[in-house]
């Protein structure tokens, strides 16, 4: 059971590293687009759709990089990890 665990535990990891570089490169593109040419703000609000009294401010890319994070780590990592798990048990050819 540990060993599960700890190949749960280092697929998580690599699905993590993988919505940080998708972010990563999204905030580069921010940073040197919008912020570089045309020295936009670094204050972002993101609205509710249907409700757009309902607002974060992030303050910054710093900030803005952890918001996105976490809401893409929070709204994907349990498929990113069926579909990486199942990859992977078919590689060691276990199904």
């Amino acid at each position: 059971m540990k060993d599960t665990n700890a190949i749960d535990k280092a697929i998580r990891q690599k699905c993590v590293k993988e919505v940080n570089t998708i972010v990563d490169s999204f905030l580069n593109e921010i940073e040197t687009k919008l912020r570089g040419e045309y020295n936009a703000t670094s204050f972002y609000y993101l609205k509710h759709a249907s409700n757009p009294k309902q607002t974060i401010t992030v303050m910054g890319m710093e900030q803005l990089k952890t918001v996105l994070n976490g809401m893409l780590i929070e709204g994907h990592i349990e498929s990113m990890l069926s579909i990486k798990s199942r990859e992977l048990i078919k590689k060691l050819e276990l199904v």
